[in-house]
């Protein structure tokens, strides 16, 4: 009983089954590292959001009619507590708004 041709067709399956094992687990640990690099770039965008989001806010918040016309009041305010009662102040700005709603 030397196995010959039986022997032969068992070896390559149990290596045809051996390489196919590693090819699935090979492909099953990239889909794991490409989930992985996903959740992290996906945290990333979140955080990158959230400091566009605050910076945004930030903006608004300097930008708005009210805040500039009190800037601007406080700024005559000083302006007119530093010069002379006869000079002429220079440049007048206004504060009105720019854009009308639709």
């Amino acid at each position: 009983m030397d196995g010959g041709p039986d022997m032969f067709k068992i070896i390559t399956c149990l290596i045809a089954f051996f390489v196919t094992a590693g090819l699935l687990f090979a492909i099953r640990q990239m889909r794991l590292d490409f989930t992985s690099q996903s959740a992290q770039l996906s945290a990333e965008i979140a955080r990158h959001k959230q400091i566009l989001w605050d910076q945004q806010t930030k903006i608004a918040a300097d930008t708005n009619p009210q805040a500039l016309a009190a800037r601007l009041q406080a700024l005559h305010a000083r302006n007119a507590t530093t010069q002379p009662a006869g000079s002429s102040g220079g440049i007048m700005v206004y504060a009105t708004p720019v854009f009308k709603s639709p």
